[in-house]
């Protein structure tokens, strides 16, 4: 029984590290006005993350991971109408 909670415990927070990771890989472009495309990380982190959330059966991390994931969206609509491009 403790194995199974261990182990939940240590998906629940790698899952948070990835989502926070997420969050992190936009600053630089977002923030800063910094053209790098460290956003892209989100499609490799975040579905590990959604995983990992999936595994330690937490709902909301699972959630935001997926969120990060597509925040692709948001952020090509918020660049196309700050500076009228969409950038790819």
């Amino acid at each position: 029984m403790r194995k199974i909670n261990f182990r939940k415990k240590i998906c629940f927070y790698l899952s948070l590290t990835l989502f926070l990771f997420g969050v992190i890989s936009w600053v630089p472009y977002l923030v800063l006005n910094i053209q790098e495309p460290y956003g892209m990380l989100t499609f490799i982190l975040n579905p590990i993350g959604f995983y990992l959330g999936y595994l330690a059966k937490n709902r909301l991390l699972a959630l935001s991971n997926l969120a990060m994931l597509f925040s692709i969206v948001p952020v090509a609509i918020y660049v196309y109408i700050t500076k009228g491009y969409i950038p790819m």
